[in-house]
């Protein structure tokens, strides 16, 4: 099994980058980022107002691809600095994330452990923030991905699962699993742990809820 610390392989919830363009021989400095992000659609299902996962809130200035309306979206995206705290969105991927059901309750013949690969992950913004790829043979291969928990007093258990259904590894695909710490009761230091299988060595993660 790999352990090994939340503080070593946990990513920063957010990269940013500045950059300088030139406008009417006016040098303007734009300062990009990405990384999760949770998104609230309008009720013409366009997101209007963007958190990070660090307290921050943005207004979206330019419309983005529709979604449903009025919804809260777990995001994955990169957007564009302006001024008075809006940001444009440059680009967007929805992150899989609903409340875990107990393990004890999914199907044995769900149960089905084919390997990932975890790229890195964190406890941001009251979720549990996964970065990873899967091997498939083309992108419009068929894969499951679902995570479960199990808890008792002072820790909570998430195991994600993927059923590759027989497909080859040719090649990685990324995937965004954001998974909501509410409703657990976890306080301040419980301990949150994450299982998976992987390509090489499984995967065992401690992390430690702030």
């Amino acid at each position: 099994m790999k352990a090994t610390s939340a503080l070593l392989l946990a990513m920063a919830a957010l990269s940013a980058t500045a950059f300088i363009s030139c406008d009417d021989d006016k040098e303007k400095v734009e300062t990009m980022f990405s990384g999760f992000m949770t998104g609230y659609t309008d009720a013409e299902g366009y997101v209007t107002i963007l958190n990070d996962d660090y307290g921050t809130q943005y207004m979206v200035s330019e419309k983005t691809d529709k979604l449903n309306p009025d919804t809260l979206y777990r995001l994955v995206a990169s957007v564009a600095l302006e001024e008075n705290r809006t940001a444009r969105i440059l680009q967007m991927v929805p992150t899989i994330s609903y409340k875990a059901p107990e393990d004890s309750i999914i199907p044995d013949s769900l149960h089905v452990q084919d390997p990932v690969e975890i790229h890195s992950l964190y406890i941001g913004g009251g979720y549990l923030n996964i970065n990873m790829g899967i091997k498939v043979s083309k992108e419009s291969a068929a894969h499951r991905l679902f995570y479960t928990h199990l808890d008792s007093p002072g820790k909570l258990k998430f195991t994600i699962y993927h059923n590759a259904y027989g497909d080859q590894p040719v090649y990685t695909k990324y995937a965004y699993i954001s998974i909501p710490l509410s409703g657990y009761g976890l306080a301040k230091k419980d301990t949150v742990f994450l299982s998976c299988k992987g390509y090489k060595e499984d995967y065992d993660y401690k992390l430690i809820f702030k």
